[in-house]
């Protein structure tokens, strides 16, 4: 992956609800084109963040539950809303709680995006669970993994 749309996982339940942040910047790349003299942050984005932290997430909780390495895919994106514009010097917070989690098929979550509190963007996603016969991809999961979820507080 090119670029990482989550700066670090804050909160984690196991099966229940992961909460991060992505701090916004001028210096994004994307503000180069998106746009001159108005920067404005792409609402798909937002999804991308959003879909990240909940597939570091999905995949943690198979890892905890004692299921085998599986890579969480984004498959379907339903009911996403943009209520508020994200632009540079926004701190936004992502949740996404589980709404169901069958281990050995599929996950679903609801997501939003907080600014100051306020929602900027709700809906739905839906992953599935491939098999990792990369020894080499699995390693880089665990590594992302790892490096997102280096701090997050454990809700049990």
């Amino acid at each position: 992956m090119r670029f990482y749309l989550v700066d670090k996982v804050l909160e984690m339940s196991p099966g229940k609800y992961v909460e991060g942040v992505k701090c916004i910047s001028l210096s994004d790349d994307i503000f180069n084109e998106h746009f001159p003299g108005y920067p404005i942050f792409p609402g798909s984005l937002m999804i991308e963040g959003m879909a990240q932290m909940s597939g570091i997430f999905l995949e943690w909780c198979r890892k905890e539950a004692g299921y085998s390495p599986r890579r969480a895919a984004l498959t379907l994106v339903q009911k996403m809303k943009f209520r508020d514009i994200v632009t540079p010097g926004d701190r936004l917070i992502y949740r996404a709680d589980v709404k169901s989690l069958y281990p050995e098929e599929y996950g679903v979550v609801t997501v939003k995006a907080l600014k100051d509190g306020k929602l900027c963007a709700e809906g739905e996603l839906l992953f599935t669970f491939l098999e990792i016969t990369d020894p080499k991809m699995l390693e880089i999961s665990d590594t992302i993994s790892a490096f997102a979820c280096r701090d997050a507080k454990i809700v049990l």
